[in-house]
């Protein structure tokens, strides 16, 4: 077999291990269904700028998707079978997980669930958020109408809709608690990985912020501790870029600085008075 129909079958075979359709994968992707479609019959590539979309969508890595042999991690070598191990282990603990008991899987089975999702990803979007896959999946153990969102596997979120019937739309409602949940939650969420997107896309718009500073100066860790501390003050991500030029002009005078201290002497350059939001929330106090 081709390489190009290497590709497609590979495509194809990890879509179906996600229980997505064709349909699915093409919105979440932005491209047409009949696109995945040539994709998977070996008509035609996608567009290299897509791999790595189609890798984060299919959480899949980028070798595997390209058919690079990893190591051997099984006594006969079976590809089937490692691809599984490797899903397993890197799906151990998820950032975000939908789970739900087997009387809502019915409101999960057409694809119109993930047209909810992306909409609350675009609208996290506007306020600096960035909301990591969100693994969805029924859980046996759940009560019929339960549904739990997990971070890590704690509860974030629970909720019996015993009374689902009274409830117009279920699923723009329980989107509408992912949506919540996420917002209320997200230094509890965010981690290095997706610090290191969100400073990757901050870079296209800031490049003198980012280019030298991250992480040559400020790792991913750290500034994920930065922004964890930031947030927990009920600050916004969306002063990223802020909060990476104030960090790194304070380290400048004292690199010795803990986290703490530098999170209040960032927090200070920011939470001024005439800051919008804090005098908004003064007036709202008054």
């Amino acid at each position: 077999m081709d390489n190009i129909n290497c590709l497609g079958s590979r495509i194809s075979e990890y879509r179906q291990n996600s229980n997505m359709t064709q349909e699915e994968l093409a919105m979440r992707l932005g491209v047409t269904p009949q696109a995945v479609s040539k994709w998977e019959r070996g008509q035609s590539y996608p567009d290299v700028w897509l791999l790595k979309d189609i890798c984060t969508v299919l959480e899949v890595s980028a070798d595997s998707l390209l058919g690079n042999e990893r190591q051997k991690i099984n006594e006969t070598g079976d590809e089937k079978l490692q691809r599984e191990i490797w899903k397993s282990l890197q799906s151990c603990l998820d950032p975000l997980e939908l789970i739900f008991g087997k009387k809502l899987v019915e409101f999960f089975t057409d694809g119109g669930f993930m047209g909810y999702i992306a909409d609350v990803r675009k609208k996290l979007s506007r306020e600096g958020i960035l909301m990591p896959i969100v693994r969805v999946r029924d859980e046996f153990m759940l009560a019929d109408n339960e549904f739990m969102i997990l971070s890590y596997d704690n509860i974030l979120y629970n909720e019996d809709l015993k009374d689902s019937s009274d409830i117009e739309n279920l699923p723009a409602y329980m989107t509408g608690k992912l949506e919540e949940t996420v917002r209320k939650n997200y230094s509890d969420i965010i981690n290095p990985d997706i610090v290191k997107s969100l400073v990757d896309n901050l870079e296209h718009s800031h490049p003198a912020i980012i280019r030298g500073i991250i992480p040559e100066k400020i790792s991913y860790g750290m500034l994920n501790d930065i922004i964890k501390a930031f947030m927990k003050r009920g600050n916004s991500i969306k002063y990223l870029e802020k909060i990476i030029e104030y960090s790194e002009s304070i380290l400048r005078q004292n690199d010795n600085i803990s986290i703490e201290a530098l999170t209040e002497k960032v927090a200070e350059k920011i939470e001024l008075n005439n800051n919008y939001w804090v005098y908004m929330g003064s007036r709202g106090k008054g």
